[in-house]
């Protein structure tokens, strides 16, 4: 059975797709198989690789250059250090981000950012 998040973030995906947007996932909380050993050797590698710890959980493109950030979050859950030093990096950066702990955040956080209009259309 699914984790409470990720059944979330596969609402605020449908959500998302329903509007016309594209949207990735970035699996930094996949759970890694083995003993401790080789998720030690697996995680090592997949830091070489380029993943990034802290990194948001979705990634949503829109038209003419548009990207935002969202980190999934249940009601309760909290933001590790690493992901509140990457949202102030992405955020410095100029990008979009926003920590969403429902359907209704995605929504509010798209209408905020002008992707979105009051009657849910797409903007962007």
């Amino acid at each position: 059975m699914p984790r409470p998040e990720t059944i979330l973030q596969r609402d605020m995906l449908a959500l998302i797709r329903s509007l016309g947007f594209i949207a990735v996932h970035v699996p930094n909380g996949s759970v890694l198989a083995g003993g401790a050993a080789q998720r030690a050797r697996q995680m090592n590698a997949l830091k070489r690789d380029g993943l990034c710890v802290g990194f948001p959980d979705l990634i949503i493109y829109g038209k003419g250059g548009g990207v935002c950030h969202l980190e999934v979050k249940i009601e309760g859950g909290k933001q590790s250090p690493a992901q509140k030093e990457c949202q102030q990096w992405l955020e410095e950066m100029g990008h979009l981000y926003a920590v969403v702990r429902s359907v209704e955040d995605v929504e509010e956080a798209l209408h905020g950012w002008g992707w979105i209009d009051d009657k849910r259309e797409r903007l962007i």
